[in-house]
């Protein structure tokens, strides 16, 4: 096992947590207690970023104990941690694996078809954004950068989200239509709004851009 696989195992078990936490057939502890609360689909998305957001916490957190970056209790040390073939998995690589992992979607951007990954700010429906939720995947708003008059549809699979209400904050992936229009065009950092018609429903920021082919060229 390499640092990478186990920084990435981690990663997946929180994901494993999550679904198995949020699904009323699963049979935890934790799902039974929030069946009984009879939540409305609002109440069950909260719960939802609640837990990713502590679970999120825990692991990462738990991942620079070990590697001495971070205290565990009232402890700041470093470890030493070995898989079964006696290769070190704590030699100061952990820190950075669990930032790229937890903190930069790195999982999300190994996927095909996902062009770049972004933060979205949903407008609230006084600010002139929607009515009514977005559920799921698929949402295919307009988008537009401010360096171009030019549009593209751009698809939104959420992370970690099933329903995004007016208002929300949510990391997506984002895959375009115009991807010869916008070749070395994008960079890491650069602000967009996403519109329905001639609407703006919310803004979005790049926070990793997964297709190379869309990256401008640094001076």
């Amino acid at each position: 096992m390499t640092p990478e696989q186990f920084v990435k195992g981690f990663y997946l078990e929180r994901k494993t947590l999550l679904d198995s936490y949020l699904d009323s057939k699963k049979n935890t502890e934790v799902s039974r207690l929030i069946k009984s609360m009879n939540l409305d689909e609002a109440g069950h998305e909260k719960i939802r970023q609640i837990l990713n957001t502590a679970l999120t916490d825990s692991f990462y957190t738990l991942l620079l104990g070990l590697d001495g970056e971070s205290p565990i209790g009232d402890s700041q040390e470093n470890y030493k941690i070995f898989d079964e073939a006696g290769t070190e998995l704590t030699a100061g690589e952990l820190e950075v694996l669990a930032w790229e992992y937890f903190q930069n979607n790195k999982v999300e951007s190994e996927e095909q078809e996902v062009d770049f990954i972004a933060e979205l700010y949903f407008n609230t429906t006084e600010n002139g954004g929607r009515k009514t939720p977005v559920f799921e995947s698929g949402y295919r708003p307009h988008i537009q950068f401010d360096f171009d008059d030019n549009q593209t549809s751009g698809e939104q699979t959420f992370i970690e989200r099933k329903i995004v209400f007016p208002g929300d904050r949510v990391e997506a992936k984002i895959s375009i239509v115009s991807k010869d229009h916008f070749a070395n065009s994008l960079k890491e950092g650069m602000n967009f709004d996403f519109r329905e018609g001639p609407i703006i429903i919310g803004t979005g920021k790049i926070k990793r851009i997964v297709n190379e082919k869309l990256r401008k060229a640094e001076s």
